[in-house]
């Protein structure tokens, strides 16, 4: 598959997941909000709900994840044939999930419970989509199949890049 078919896809994932999101967050509020009004729920419980997924870690330990499987894809080109479709699904997968933070991140800052999602799902989608474009740039398939210098440079970064991101929390 083509990087630019990858991209539109992976673009795709991420629009209509976050268009899903923050659909979904408005219609917890609704739903919260008839709750409240009928004794059912507290005021605390959407705000409860927006911390809870602020502080979630499963967004830098997907974003690690990605990261170590590029490196060893680049570092090992002969797995690169067998995860290129492991690799696929990640990034649809990823930038679904991405998507989905980025609308609960507009939804949840729109009624004042901070933007900091928001913030983060972007900074990790900018970080990985300028990632993908950067390796695609500097080694060439001739590179992926050479076992040079420059392959193992850029598969080192990106594998000490991954806990890093993992721990960043």
């Amino acid at each position: 598959m083509e990087p630019k078919e990858i991209a539109k896809r992976s673009a795709g994932n991420f629009l209509i997941f976050a268009a899903c999101a923050f659909i979904l967050w408005i219609l917890a509020a609704a739903i919260d909000w008839v709750a409240q009004l009928l004794r059912l729920s507290s005021p605390e419980r959407l705000p409860a709900l927006a911390t809870s997924i602020v502080n979630s870690s499963t967004l830098q330990a997907i974003v690690a994840i990605w990261l170590l499987t590029a490196a060893f894809a680049i570092a090992f080109p002969k797995m690169l044939t067998p995860l290129s479709a492991t690799t696929t699904l990640m990034f649809d997968v990823g930038y679904g999930i991405l998507g989905a933070l980025t609308g609960f991140g507009i939804a949840i800052g729109l009624f004042g419970g901070g933007w900091s999602i928001l913030l983060r799902a972007l900074i990790y989608s900018a970080i990985i989509a300028i990632g993908f474009i950067a390796v695609r740039t500097w080694l060439s398939r001739e590179d992926l199949s050479a076992y040079g210098q420059k392959r193992w440079t850029i598969a080192g970064i990106i594998a000490l890049a991954s806990p890093l991101v993992l721990l960043w929390g």
